[in-house]
């Protein structure tokens, strides 16, 4: 039996770079088992997570009850434990002002440059069997032209399979992405609304992260958030990098 667990917890983590994980996510799409054990494996680490903190709750209350007995202990007792709490807020305060001022010093990304840094073209996941129609000789064109980085003439060749096959929404993906490619954010923008109104295939999250992107790099950061909270909440698998891409865009 095969044992997924090192690249599931590299994924978990955020350890894989851009082009793993994109190959992870397909193998989750094909793989079933690969897919059941992720979740498990995300489900037990949320656990375990969660008694981390309630451990480390427990910590810091027997360490501040420790810390009160060595006082009761070597302190005056005429010395006011007013002044104990406010020791201990200044020196919160301290470090919280201290982390505020390094948070804002750090040089803030522009929304091109966080475009160029998490934006990378989806590999091709689909199989097409060569047929005899032109659609399908249109298409296979159109994806190994994808796949060549030729996305110039993809661009043309998935218009002209969309003129004819509106539905297919892998065309509408890898159309998108070569439109991206292109420079042509508000038109990819509207073939990701498509799939993602579509709402019953396998290309909705990948959708919402590129549509993310478009938004980022047409400087519509609002919307961008709006999208990335949503594949943060929704758990998708593009969780980690959404929160990731919300941190730079804050």
């Amino acid at each position: 039996m095969k044992n997924y667990n090192t690249i599931i917890d590299k994924y978990i983590r955020g350890d894989l770079d851009i082009d793993e994980m994109h190959f992870f996510e397909q193998s989750m799409v094909s793989n079933p088992k690969l897919r059941n054990e992720y979740l498990l494996y995300s489900n037990i680490d949320e656990a375990i997570l969660e008694d981390d903190v309630m451990m480390l709750r427990g910590t810091l209350d027997t360490l501040y009850n420790d810390l009160e007995e060595s006082k009761i202990r070597t302190l005056p007792s005429r010395l006011p434990k007013r002044k104990i709490y406010y020791a201990a807020a200044s020196l919160a305060l301290l470090i919280a002002t201290g982390s505020i001022v390094y948070e804002y010093s750090q040089p803030r990304l522009t929304n091109s440059s966080i475009y160029d840094k998490y934006f990378t073209p989806y590999e091709v996941s689909v199989t097409y069997r060569s047929g005899n129609e032109e659609i399908d000789r249109l298409l296979i064109n159109a994806l190994e032209s994808y796949e060549d980085h030729d996305f110039q003439n993809a661009v043309i060749l998935f218009e002209k399979v969309l003129e004819k096959r509106s539905t297919d929404m892998a065309a509408n993906l890898y159309s998108g992405i070569s439109l991206m490619e292109t420079e042509k954010y508000l038109k990819a923008s509207k073939s990701f609304q498509t799939i993602i109104t579509n709402n019953n295939n396998l290309f909705i999250e990948q959708s919402k992260w590129y549509l993310a992107m478009c938004y980022i790099r047409m400087n519509n950061t609002n919307k961008a958030k709006t999208i990335l909270n949503e594949l943060v909440n929704e758990d998708s698998f593009y969780k980690k990098p959404a929160r990731k891409v919300l941190k730079e865009l804050k």
